[in-house]
């Protein structure tokens, strides 16, 4: 069972060019399917249009990057048809609020649970409206609608919240995709992993590391293309601004570093 906080971040490795071409930025939800359909991406160049890989394409989300076979499996949202339908409709789930079928705003979701290869959703981490921590999860069989703004869940769902996520549904995870690759063994490239701009093997370097270094190096001095607040008002960096190590440390601890990446020039 894995959880949106084991993915995003990570960088993206395509196993046959043994190389990072992304990291995952968002999940993209099909309400319908209660599952995981997409990730969205960023890449090193921050002013082309986002990427995407289907989720059937990731082949195993390990401790230090996802991987999938080969770099072609990473496109431009636009070459998604799917996604950018599924994009348009902003079902997000994380942070939306819970709502009973019989009128009953119960919190807020924190975190939500899915199965791997399937992407398929078995639970979501309620935190109640009078509160700011977790007070359990809400299973898979008790959600109604993965809605707009909403999750909406049956009337019993705040007596009946799960400590541990439950089981996927096992039809969902008969989906074709490739077997698990273990990205700390050796056999996936059959030689050590390089990056474009560094040397050093994969193996003696976190390959998070690595990529947030490059993330950082394009970074820095760059001009931001926005007015970036925190969650107190307080201003981070002034539209025009130039990007220093500072703002991006700033940045990171005040949960803003995406959007930082996503606005500058």
């Amino acid at each position: 069972m894995k959880k949106t906080k084991d993915l995003i971040g990570l960088p993206v490795l395509a196993v046959n060019e043994g190389d990072f071409v992304a990291q995952a930025y968002s999940t993209v939800i099909n309400p319908a399917e209660g599952r995981i359909e997409y990730l969205l991406l960023n890449g090193d160049q921050w002013f082309l249009e986002k990427k995407c890989i289907a989720f059937s394409d990731v082949t195993a989300i390990g401790a230090n990057a996802l991987t999938t076979e080969k770099a072609a499996n990473v496109k431009p949202v636009s070459q998604f048809s799917q996604a950018v339908k599924l994009l348009q409709e902003e079902t997000k789930v994380l942070n939306s609020s819970v709502m009973t079928r019989d009128g009953r705003l119960l919190g807020t979701v924190s975190e939500l649970f899915f199965t791997q290869p399937s992407g398929k959703i078995t639970g979501c981490e309620l935190v109640p409206r009078d509160g700011t921590e977790p007070i359990g999860i809400i299973p898979a069989d008790q959600i109604i609608t993965f809605g707009h703004k909403y999750l909406v869940v049956t009337e019993n769902t705040d007596t009946s919240l799960k400590k541990e996520p439950g089981p996927g549904q096992p039809q969902a995870d008969n989906l074709t995709t490739s077997p698990p690759v273990d990205i700390n063994q050796d056999a996936v490239t059959g030689s050590t992993i390089n990056t474009q701009d560094n040397d050093e093997p994969l193996g003696e370097k976190d390959p998070l590391e690595l990529f947030s270094e490059k993330q950082r190096q394009y970074l820095t001095g760059k001009k931001a293309g926005k007015t970036i607040v925190d969650a107190k008002g307080n201003i981070i960096i002034t539209e025009g601004a130039t990007i220093t190590e500072d703002i991006i440390e700033h940045a990171l601890k005040a949960d803003k570093y995406v959007e930082l990446t996503m606005f500058v020039e």
